[in-house]
């Protein structure tokens, strides 16, 4: 059975499943913005590689692989990453996994022990709560500062405990769109060093960098850099638009102390949780899936268009400036479950933010076609006006 809590944290989910199947019979009248699953789908050139990487024959090349994954898809993250990172990141420290979510798992078990409390700051990732939870842990949900949505590492420090074991951090985040600046990550850093003192007690950073792509070229910074306990989560899926396809991976921290048995830890977490590594295909996809660049430029002009024209049609829109999204707070007076519905059955499906632990807001896709979104943001602006089931 599942748990009371867990009941609890899948209520605003399937709540807001209710309301999109209530409306599915609208077909393609219906502009799907809630997820970040693109309707173009994956371009040509993923799809050769995929085609590549089955067409040519190796032996053994479809069957098992080790438990994180086999050596030379980990060296070739491990190559990226310290390019990127610039941090000798190493094969070893790599854990392959199917998708991030597997990835997150395997991080959580691996840093803590049952009854230990994860900070998170909020509004956040749906199903971090849900994960920590099932995981036996307690999710602290920190604010992030009002408004503009920036880290706040005074407070983060302060939710800090002698029971808390990691802060996990979506950066960008999602669904607020923001990138955190160095100023910001360092300050983070120095906080949880002060909070390490106090409580002594390690404390891991987990920073889900699943949109890292979607920033602008050389704009983005990662918290490795600000505090050396740090573990890397990661999906090729979402910048190359493979999310079905379940590839991603942890990856431990060059500067981290226990740097070679957490690394171990994880691989063997993996087995014992049941994750086995990505699928055979997929490794052998990785290394020209590193090496493939998109162009984002359709994102940029959508996020800039979508934020000035709703803007002017009276929302608050979060200055965001990387991933797919884009946060919207809810009109005034509204509810947001009836915004959203209402907002459904006008054509347009978003998020609302009681599925990030949050509220007044909600969350938009910037994945639909060209056509759904022209029609989404046409629907948008004239909706306030008409919505008169909002409250």
């Amino acid at each position: 059975m599942i748990p009371p809590d867990l009941e609890t944290l899948l209520g605003p989910l399937e709540r807001f499943e209710a309301i999109r199947r209530g409306v599915v019979s609208l077909g393609d009248r219906l502009c799907d913005l809630s997820y970040g699953n693109p309707y173009d789908g994956a371009t040509e050139r993923t799809r050769a590689i995929l085609r590549d990487a089955l067409d040519v024959k190796r032996l053994l090349d479809l069957q098992y692989s080790p438990f994180g994954g086999h050596t030379l898809p980990r060296r070739a993250v491990a190559e990226r990453l310290a390019e990127s990172h610039a941090l000798p990141f190493t094969f070893g420290d790599v854990d392959l996994t199917p998708g991030a979510t597997a990835a997150l798992h395997v991080a959580l078990r691996a840093v803590s022990a049952p009854g230990d409390e994860v900070i998170m700051p909020v509004p956040c990732w749906l199903d971090y709560p849900l994960y920590a939870r099932y995981l036996g842990l307690t999710p602290l949900p920190v604010p992030l500062s009002a408004g503009e949505f920036r880290l706040d590492p005074q407070a983060i420090a302060a939710a800090i405990t002698p029971r808390t074991c990691a802060v996990l951090l979506s950066h960008p985040a999602n669904p607020t769109g923001r990138s955190y600046g160095a100023e910001e990550l360092e300050a983070l850093g120095a906080a949880l060093g002060r909070a390490e003192h106090r409580i002594r007690r390690p404390i891991t950073l987990i920073a889900d960098e699943v949109h890292r792509d979607f920033v602008a070229p050389g704009a983005y910074r990662s918290a490795v850099a600000a505090w050396p306990r740090t573990l890397i989560v990661y999906s090729f899926g979402k910048y190359h638009f493979l999310q079905g396809q379940r590839l991603g991976y942890v990856a431990v921290s060059p500067r981290h102390p226990e740097r070679r048995d957490l690394s171990a830890e994880l691989v063997r977490w993996t087995r014992i949780m049941g994750f086995v590594a990505p699928t055979a295909l997929m490794q052998r996809a990785i290394p020209k899936l590193l090496d493939l660049q998109h162009d984002g430029s359709w994102l940029a002009a959508w996020r800039a268009r979508f934020t000035s024209e709703l803007a002017a049609c009276g929302y608050e829109v979060v200055r965001g400036d990387a991933t797919l999204f884009l946060y919207v707070r809810t009109p005034e007076g509204s509810d947001d479950f009836g915004f959203i519905g209402a907002l459904a059955k006008a054509g347009v499906l978003a998020l609302p933010a009681p599925l990030f632990h949050h509220c007044g807001y909600f969350r938009l896709a910037l994945t639909g076609t060209e056509r759904m979104l022209e029609r989404a943001l046409t629907t948008l602006c004239h909706f306030p006006a008409q919505c008169a089931t909002c409250a």
